[in-house]
């Protein structure tokens, strides 16, 4: 398999996260509107922990030392960043919409700086295949 069918993969594995996580959207929402503004410091913490735990493992992981030429190594490598981004999503809509709750003037800037986090994650997924791409 040339490194044109990774970059292909990689591709359709970003965008299947991001609409999984624009799915989900209206039922976090729905959710987060439910929830009492006097229990939502403790949901932004929980959602905090989670978003730095799942950004360490992703930030952790590298394509170098994945062994891309078998399926498993694929496998698992393609498995554990589409987990690592999906979390990141919904975690930062969460975040988002926690802050909508809480804080409504921060809304805009919290969504702007998810918005940015996200393409961050993913843009570091793209630099850290590419980093690699001589290996594979």
């Amino acid at each position: 398999m040339g490194t044109n069918s990774y970059q292909k993969e990689n591709i359709i594995k970003n965008v299947i996260a991001l609409i999984i996580a624009v799915i989900f959207y209206p039922f976090l929402s729905a959710s987060f509107s439910q929830i009492k503004a006097g229990q939502m410091n403790d949901i932004l913490l929980t959602i905090s922990l989670l978003l730095v735990t799942v950004c360490f493992g992703n930030f952790a992981f590298t394509y170098e030392k994945s062994r891309m030429q078998t399926w498993q190594g694929k496998y698992i490598s393609h498995s554990a960043t589409f987990i690592f981004l999906l979390l990141t999503a919904l975690l930062l809509e969460s975040l988002t919409l926690a802050f909508k709750t809480v804080y409504p003037s921060l809304y805009g800037f919290i969504l702007i700086c998810s918005v940015l986090l996200y393409v961050g994650v993913v843009l570091y997924d793209f630099w850290d295949y590419y980093r690699s791409e001589v290996k594979i």
